[in-house]
C-alpha cells in the first residue's frame, strides 16, 4: 500500500463539489475556464432562442436526422487534423487539439462548448541510454527509423520512447528475464535459486498492465526495468510487419504509463480530490507511481540483451514453454551480463485541457447522459485514441445540426473530448472528482469511445444493465463488409464463424480506459466499444494516419459505422420515455460471479456455506429484476408515440432500411466539410458559463407506493441502481474503488476482477477478511435488490 490509509480517508473527506455552491458559481475571466457540470449559456452564446423554440422530436426522427448529417470525409479529414503532429497530454499539440475539438464543435452550433483544464502531474523525457557492457558492447538505438511511404514517421523524435512516470535514474548492473513480469513469474524465478534484486529486469509486454510489470519488479528488488514488444505478441509472428502489414515493425516502441492502477486513477498527487490549480496534494514519494526507472524498447533492442543470456541462468521454455518469445534464439533468464540504464526524466505539474458540450434536455434536464473519449496520444494516436475521438467530434457535429434545426434531447447530453488519458485516465477523473455530488444525482450511463476502429471486428464491454441495448442498437445498423447487420457479423465472429443465436458476448468493465471513475468510483453504468483488427503499432510513432489509410478502415466507412452506434446509443439513452436498462442479465451475472466465489472458497479449503449470505442477497436481487424488468417492459410497450421505441430504429429489415439513406447521406453530409475543420487558437473572449440546470428532483422517489409506479420512478430505480453497489469504505487497501462487483484486478489492471474484494482475501488466506469481505459485498447487493422492488 502506497499511501496511508489516514491520508487517503482525509482527501476522501476533502471532496470540493458543492451543489449550492456550483449553482450560483458565476465567471470570472476569459482563456479556456468554464465551471459546473449541467450549465446555462449566456443570452450571446447559442441560446435556445436563437434557433427557435425547440420543437419535439422523436427517436426515430432523431435517428435519422442524426445519420444523414455523417460524413466519411468529415471523419476522415478531422483524424488527418488530430494525427496531423504528436499530442502529448500538456504540450502545444496538444492544446492545438483541444481548440480544435473546441472550434469544430462551435461551428457546428453546439451549445455551452467550453474548455475545463486540470493541473496533474506529469513527466517527459529529456534524455535516455541504454548500454549492453557486457559480454559484448551494444548501444540500444532507442528510436524508430523514418518508414518512406509514411510521412509522419520522419521525425525520429517526434516525441522520444519513454514511460509516463518513470523516475530518473542510472544503474549498472546484471541484466534478468522474467517473461511477463508477473507476481508469479518473479515466483518462478525466484523458487529456481534466480534472484532480482538490484538486476535490471528485462520483460515482454503482454498480460498485466505495463505499470504492475514495475511494480511486481521493484517489490521482487530489482534495481530498473526494460519492457520490450516481442514479435510473438504483435510482431513478424502474428504477420507481415509495417509498413507491408499492420504489424510492429522491429524498431518500433510501446510508450505508455507505468502508475500504478490498482491503487486509484488520476493525477498521482491529488487521489480523491480534483486537480485544480491550487488543490491540496500529497508528496510525490506517496504518489501511486515506480520508485525504480524504466524503458521501453523495441524487439530489435531487445535481441542483444537477450543474446547475452544465454546459456545462463535457466532455460526459460523449462519454466513453461509459454516462456519462450519469437526471437529466433533461445530465451534464458539469466543473471548474466552487464548494463547501463540511463533515464532523465522532467516532472511537473502542468494544465491539460477537457472540452465539453452541454445540451440541455428538454423534458428532464436533470437527467444526464455523458458521452466521453480521450483525444491525447503517446505520439500521433490515430488509432489510440484519434479513431475513437474524430467519432466523437462527428458526433456533436452531427448534434450541432441538427440543434439549430431546432433538436432537443428529452435528457440532457454532455459529450466530453477528455485529456490526459495515456497517463492514467487524469481528464475523465479530476472532472468526475470534480463533480461527484453533481454525477451522484443526475447521471444515467455514461458512454466510452477510445480506440475506436483498427479493423472490422465490432466488440463491446458494459455494465450489465446495459448490454442488451448495445446488441439491440447494432441490429440496425449495416456492417459494411458483409452487408448484414453489425449484430449478425459479431454473433458469426463471436462463435468462430458459424451462425448462431446465441447473443454475442459484452464484456465486465475493468480499467484502461475513461470509464473508470464513472464505473467504479461513482456508480454510473458505463459502456465501451470498438471496431479491432490487426494492430501492432500500439502507442509507437507509427500509429500514423498513413497506418488508418493503409491497414486499418482504407475506406472510413467502419468510422462512420461506429458513429452510428455511437449516436444511436446516445440518441435511445435521451430520448427513451423509459430508459432502456436491464436488470435480469445483470442478476444472471452475479449468479454467475457467486458460482465462482463458491469454487474459490472450495479450492481454498474454505468452507462453501461462507458464501451463503451472499447467495441470499442474489437471490433477492433476482427476483427484484425479474419484476422490475417486467414492469419496464410494460411501460415501454404502452408508449403513445411508435417512434419513440427502441424496434423503430431497428424494422423489420434494418439493413435494407438504411442502406439507401447511407448512400445519400454522404453527398449532404459534405457539403460544407471546410466550415468546421481549420485549427483555430484560443479565443479570450470565450465565454464560460457555470451552474447546474434544474436538480431540484434529483434524489430518488421515496413516496407512497403505488400499484402502477411512474415512469419517472421507473427511470429512477433504473438509472441509479448501480450507485447501490458502492461500498462508501471502498475496497481494503485500495478505498478510491468503491463498486463491490467490478474493479481491475490487483495485479491485472487491464481485466475487470468480479467481487474483487473477496477473491483478494481468499488469496490472501485471510478468513476474518474472507467473511468480512462477502458480508459488505451481499449487504450492497440486497440494498441494490430493496432499491430495484416496486
Amino acid at each position: 500500500m502506497l499511501l496511508p490509509l489516514p491520508l487517503l480517508a482525509s482527501a476522501a473527506v476533502c471532496v470540493s463539489v458543492c451543489v449550492s455552491a456550483a449553482a450560483a458559481a458565476a465567471s470570472s475571466g476569459g482563456g479556456h475556464g468554464a465551471s459546473g457540470l449541467l450549465s446555462h449559456p449566456p443570452a450571446s452564446v447559442h441560446s435556445s432562442s436563437s434557433v427557435g423554440k425547440p420543437k419535439p422530436w422523436s427517436l426515430r426522427r432523431s435517428v435519422d436526422a442524426f445519420e444523414a448529417s455523417l460524413s466519411k470525409t468529415r471523419l476522415r479529414e478531422a483524424l488527418r487534423t488530430y494525427t496531423s503532429q504528436p499530442h502529448v497530454a500538456g504540450t502545444k499539440g496538444d492544446e492545438d487539439a483541444a481548440e480544435f475539438t473546441r472550434a469544430t464543435w462551435e461551428a457546428a452550433g453546439l451549445p455551452n462548448v467550453h474548455i475545463k483544464p486540470y493541473y496533474p502531474l506529469l513527466n517527459y523525457p529529456i534524455s535516455r541510454s541504454l548500454t549492453l557492457l557486457e559480454p559484448a558492447r551494444f548501444e540500444a538505438s532507442l528510436t524508430e527509423p523514418a518508414i518512406g511511404e509514411d510521412g509522419t514517421s520522419h521525425d525520429e523524435n517526434a516525441v522520444p520512447t519513454f514511460l509516463g512516470y518513470s523516475p530518473s535514474g542510472n544503474v549498472t548492473a546484471e541484466l534478468v528475464y522474467a517473461n511477463f513480469g508477473d507476481p508469479t513469474d518473479f515466483e518462478a524465478l525466484a523458487s529456481r535459486g534466480i534472484d532480482v534484486k538490484g538486476k535490471i529486469v528485462l520483460v515482454r509486454y503482454g498480460g498485466a498492465f505495463r505499470g504492475l510489470k514495475v511494480r511486481a519488479a521493484e517489490l521482487a528488488g530489482a534495481a530498473a526495468v526494460l519492457i520490450y514488444s516481442d514479435p510473438k505478441e504483435d510482431g513478424f509472428v502474428r504477420g507481415p510487419v509495417y509498413p507491408d502489414g499492420p504489424w510492429r515493425p522491429p524498431h518500433a516502441v510501446q510508450r505508455g504509463s507505468i502508475q500504478y492502477p490498482n491503487f486509484y486513477s488520476g493525477d498521482p498527487l491529488t487521489p480523491f480530490v480534483a486537480a485544480t490549480e491550487d488543490a491540496l496534494r500529497i508528496p510525490i514519494e506517496q504518489a501511486n507511481i515506480p520508485k525504480i526507472p524504466a524503458l521501453p524498447i523495441s524487439y530489435a533492442d531487445a535481441k542483444p540483451l537477450l543474446a547475452a543470456l544465454e546459456g545462463k541462468g535457466v532455460q526459460a521454455s523449462t519454466i513453461d514453454p509459454k516462456w519462450q518469445g519469437g526471437l529466433d534464439l533461445q530465451y534464458w533468464t539469466g543473471p548474466a551480463g552487464k548494463a547501463h540504464l540511463h533515464i532523465d526524466n522532467d516532472f511537473k505539474v502542468k494544465p491539460i485541457w477537457n472540452v465539453l458540450t452541454i445540451i440541455e434536455g428538454a423534458k428532464e434536464p436533470d437527467r444526464s447522459i455523458v458521452f466521453g473519449g480521450h483525444r491525447d496520444a503517446w505520439v500521433y494516436g490515430t488509432v489510440d485514441p484519434c479513431s475513437g475521438a474524430s467519432v466523437l467530434l462527428e458526433t456533436g457535429v452531427a448534434l450541432g445540426r441538427m440543434y439549430q434545426k431546432g433538436w432537443r434531447p428529452d435528457r440532457t447530453i454532455v459529450l466530453a473530448s477528455w485529456d490526459g488519458e495515456e497517463y492514467g485516465l487524469l481528464g475523465s477523473t479530476e472532472w468526475v472528482e470534480d463533480h461527484v455530488e453533481i454525477l451522484n444525482m443526475t447521471a444515467v450511463a455514461y458512454m466510452n469511445l477510445d480506440s475506436g476502429v483498427s479493423g472490422n471486428r465490432f466488440s463491446a464491454s458494459a455494465s450489465p444493465s446495459l448490454a442488451n441495448l448495445i446488441r439491440d442498437v447494432t441490429k440496425g445498423v449495416r456492417d459494411p463488409e458483409s452487408g448484414k447487420s453489425v449484430y449478425k457479423e459479431w454473433a458469426r465472429r463471436s462463435s468462430n464463424g458459424k451462425s448462431t443465436t446465441k447473443p454475442p458476448p459484452v464484456s465486465p468493465l475493468g480499467f484502461g480506459s475513461d470509464f473508470v471513475s464513472f464505473l467504479q468510483h461513482v456508480g454510473v453504468a458505463a459502456t465501451d466499444m470498438s471496431f479491432g483488427g490487426n494492430y501492432g503499432v500500439y502507442h509507437s510513432n507509427y500509429d500514423s494516419f498513413h497506418w488508418m489509410e493503409k491497414h486499418g478502415d482504407p475506406k472510413w466507412e467502419y468510422h462512420k459505422t461506429m458513429a452510428k452506434i455511437a449516436g444511436r446509443l446516445v440518441l435511445s439513452l435521451a430520448h427513451l420515455e423509459v430508459l432502456p436498462f436491464e436488470f435480469s442479465s445483470y442478476a444472471d451475472e452475479l449468479a454467475l460471479y457467486t458460482r465462482d466465489v463458491t469454487k474459490a472458497l472450495d479450492a481454498a479449503n474454505q468452507p462453501q456455506a461462507w458464501g451463503t449470505p451472499l447467495v441470499k442477497a442474489v437471490d433477492a436481487f433476482t427476483k427484484a429484476a425479474h419484476k422490475l424488468d417486467k414492469e419496464t417492459r410494460a411501460a415501454s410497450a404502452s408508449s403513445d408515440n411508435n417512434d419513440d421505441t427502441l424496434s423503430s430504429i431497428l424494422g423489420d429489415d434494418p439493413v435494407a432500411a438504411f442502406e439507401k439513406r447511407d448512400a445519400d447521406a454522404d453527398a449532404d453530409a459534405d457539403a460544407d466539410v471546410g466550415s468546421v475543420l481549420v485549427m483555430q487558437g484560443s479565443d479570450d473572449g470565450d465565454a464560460m458559463m457555470s451552474g447546474v440546470v434544474h436538480a431540484e428532483d434529483a434524489t430518488i422517489t421515496k413516496g407512497k407506493k403505488h400499484k402502477k409506479p411512474s415512469v419517472r420512478e421507473i427511470n429512477d430505480k433504473l438509472a441509479f441502481a448501480e450507485r447501490k453497489f458502492l461500498d462508501p469504505n471502498g475496497i481494503p487497501g485500495r478505498p478510491w474503488y468503491r463498486h463491490v462487483v467490478y474493479a481491475p484486478g490487483e495485479w491485472t489492471g487491464y481485466a475487470a476482477e468480479m467481487f474483487p474484494a473477496i477473491h483478494e482475501a481468499i488469496r490472501k488466506q485471510d478468513a476474518d477478511g474472507t467473511l468480512k469481505a462477502i458480508d459488505v459485498v451481499a449487504y450492497q447487493i440486497q440494498l441494490a435488490a430493496d432499491h430495484l422492488a416496486l
